[in-house]
């Protein structure tokens, strides 16, 4: 089963909004595939949720949190790394390699133009979606 890291921005798109995102949501709640996350990740979900503008459109976001904690595998990182510049986005990365990750889905740019991460891709929505179509 193909194990995904998804960013903090595309978990919110998908929650609050229809698009590619949420497409990549419901792939997962279908079974398509593993979602792996650790306590940053979900710490950083958390904290922007909470922001007045996305409580506007998703609403308490606490029984969601809990949701996707339950839903994913949530690995505990061992090893710090510092391979971009925020801080958050290098706790992706080290949820990646806890959780032997076979993809990050994102649309930061600075996580998009690394590539890969070891065997790890680096996708955006759309691109991770047409890799999950069967013959792809």
């Amino acid at each position: 089963m193909t194990r995904v890291v998804l960013d903090t921005n595309t978990i919110v798109s998908g929650i609050g909004w229809s698009g590619l995102p949420a497409t990549v949501l419901e792939a997962a709640l279908a079974g398509h595939f593993e979602i792996i996350t650790s306590p940053a990740p979900l710490d950083e979900l958390r904290r922007v949720l909470a922001y007045p503008k996305l409580q506007a459109v998703i609403g308490d976001a606490h029984e969601l949190i809990e949701l996707l904690a339950l839903a994913a595998i949530v690995v505990n990182p061992t090893e710090t790394v510092e391979l971009v510049r925020d801080p958050d986005d290098n706790r992706l990365i080290e949820a990646v390699q806890a959780g032997h990750a076979d993809a990050i889905v994102t649309g930061d740019r600075d996580l998009l133009t690394l590539g890969h991460i070891d065997r790890t891709e680096i996708l955006t929505p759309r691109e991770f979606l047409d890799a999950l179509q069967p013959g792809n």
